[in-house]
């Protein structure tokens, strides 16, 4: 007995805290919610030492009333929801009535506010969750919260704040994406006395995109548009030139909420993963819209986590409307704009190269270059270089033994010989693949292969999937299969033990897991078959390059994600001539 004790209320308001408020960009964000939620059309904000010292956001909204400014700080105290039903629909981006009593058990706080016109203002201080007084104060209609010494007598808590210009950057990171969910508002950073952000309302949320993300960025970002009933996609999807070393220019919004939700991270991922060199990630600004009802924000005190009521149509929506912006021939690059970042190959696969394919599991080099019927894909050397049709960029000229130059009624195109033709040949193992069943390698001897727990329910859900994709199995007891049949375009990668490795990823939620096995192979068998660098072409077969080129779905990267072509725009070489 004596063991269990109820904590002080204090200590658990600072517990409580610790949940909500992780840094200074943790009380920017909650104080923007309440903000925006406001119908605020007007947000101030001043930071102080990156925000450790001060955060004051101020705002134009409905401000409250005398009671309701106090009461807003008890635990638990909310104007959004009244009972547990309006969880399962929640459209604000607060609601959990937590935030401000969480910032004032770790902070000094001042709140000033006005309900409206004619009507008086209030002002409540509160120093480390003791109130210090309420009082009459004079406010246009609105609201302004000032945070100042965020973990004040918490020196535990304040010594794992990064410096001053580390915690700036995190709370632009959060402004920014406020500022690209709601266009519609202005939004004005200052600190120390500069002005770092000034974002007058826009009627374009485009526009919006280049005040925030620079205007030579935004001319790299592809519109993306998808519509599946209930669910919507729509933003902008940069193109796979157009990337980064980390993941904060991935932006992501649902219902306008900002998310880092780990499910659409990975569909925007998959969908570029065959144009990004490894360790590089794009640019992207993509919004899900769905009835309220069918996503749970009620996931992680930092609301930037969520749970659809149906993920995969999330997911593959996301992932296929990424992929056809990708498509598009607008996301050749130009000389004239270089590409951002290092160069060179990625994973494999191209974004809906096969109807429900997401992100391919890895394939070691030196698989079989062979095609689906187990013979050689035609060479160069064999291949029909014919004329029939004229191409739609004339070839001048071979550079190196590696660079097409060719010319068209824009300007100037260096194309590379060996990923354009990788993509050619790519696209069309992946139309033979798509007109009929895959080839399949019978094995010798059969082969078992024992699956993790849960393996089995999961290979049984997908048997469609995985026998499409050449394998064959039957159960042989507990989690153990017999594998009798492999695909062949695996070759001399043909193993058994494929079948375990595509079984874990479709186990981690990804339901067509085993289908993305196919491109990632024939990308391999593509870039084996290829012309090669050095190999001397004639302009007939440079011009058969850019005939199958144009024809390409996907013209822009070859499946392991180098860019295929430069341009030079004639303008560009006008001007650079000074030719009106």
């Amino acid at each position: 007995m004596g063991l269990v004790r109820v904590l002080p209320p204090d200590v658990a308001d600072r517990i409580a805290a610790g949940e909500v408020v992780e840094r200074p960009a943790s009380v920017l964000r909650e104080l923007l919610d309440n903000a925006l939620d406001a119908g605020s059309t007007r947000v101030e904000i001043e930071l102080a030492g990156g925000g450790r010292d001060l955060v004051s956001v101020a705002d134009d909204g409905c401000g409250l009333d005398p009671d309701d400014a106090l009461l807003a700080f008890e635990r638990h105290a909310t104007s959004k929801i009244r009972s547990g039903e309006d969880l399962e629909s929640v459209r604000t981006l607060g609601f959990r009535g937590e935030a401000l009593a969480a910032i004032a058990a770790v902070s000094r706080v001042e709140m000033l506010t006005c309900p409206g016109a004619g009507s008086e203002g209030t002002r409540v201080r509160i120093d480390r969750g003791r109130l210090l007084g309420v009082e009459r104060a004079s406010r246009a209609p609105g609201t302004t919260i000032q945070v100042w010494d965020l973990f004040l007598g918490i020196p535990a808590r304040r010594k794992f704040l990064k410096s001053p210009e580390t915690e700036l950057d995190h709370c632009l990171r959060v402004v920014t994406r406020a500022a690209l969910a709601r266009p519609e508002v202005g939004f004005w950073v200052r600190h120390g006395g500069r002005t770092l952000v000034s974002a007058p309302s826009a009627g374009e949320p485009a526009g919006r995109v280049a005040d925030l993300l620079g205007s030579r960025l935004a001319t790299g970002l592809l519109p993306v548009e998808g519509d599946g009933g209930r669910l919507a996609v729509s933003g902008w999807a940069g193109r796979s030139d157009l990337h980064r070393p980390t993941r904060d220019d991935i932006h992501l919004f649902v219902n306008r909420r900002p998310v880092r939700d780990p499910l659409l991270v990975r569909a925007v991922l998959d969908a570029y993963r065959p144009g990004l060199p490894g360790g590089r990630f794009p640019v992207s600004v993509l919004f899900v819209e769905l009835p309220p009802e069918d996503v749970d924000v009620n996931v992680h005190p930092a609301k930037s986590e969520v749970r659809f009521s149906r993920p995969q149509e999330v997911r593959a929506l996301l992932f296929g409307a990424i992929g056809r912006a990708l498509r598009g021939r607008a996301a050749v690059p130009a000389l004239a704009q270089p590409p951002v970042g290092l160069s060179g190959g990625g994973p494999a696969a191209g974004p809906g190269a096969i109807p429900g394919a997401t992100s391919p599991p890895a394939v070691r080099d030196g698989a079989s270059p062979r095609g689906l019927d187990g013979a050689a894909p035609p060479s160069p050397g064999r291949l029909a270089w014919d004329d029939a049709d004229g191409p739609p960029a004339r070839p001048l000229a071979q550079f190196a033994n590696c660079y097409i130059v060719a010319a068209d009624e824009r300007g100037l195109l260096v194309v590379d010989q060996h990923v354009a033709h990788e993509r050619m040949i790519y696209e069309r193992l992946i139309a033979e693949a798509e007109s009929g069943p895959m080839a399949r390698q019978l094995l010798l001897f059969p082969q078992t292969v024992e699956l993790p727990p849960g393996g089995i329910e999961t290979l049984e859900r997908e048997r469609g999937s995985f026998e499409r994709i050449g394998f064959r199995f039957e159960p042989f007891g507990g989690r153990t299969v017999m594998v009798r049949e492999v695909p062949a375009v695996l070759g001399r990668e043909a193993r058994p033990a494929a079948l375990e490795d595509l079984v874990a990823r479709a186990m981690e939620g990804d339901r067509s897991g085993a289908e993305a096995l196919f491109p990632r192979l024939l990308a391999t068998v593509a870039c084996h078959s290829a012309v090669r660098k050095g190999m001397p072409l004639s302009l007939e077969q440079m011009g058969y390059i850019l005939r199958g080129l144009a024809a390409c779905e996907v013209p822009g990267h070859c499946p392991h994600g180098r860019v295929i072509s430069l341009r030079v725009d004639l303008g560009a070489l006008d001007r650079g001539f000074d030719r009106a």
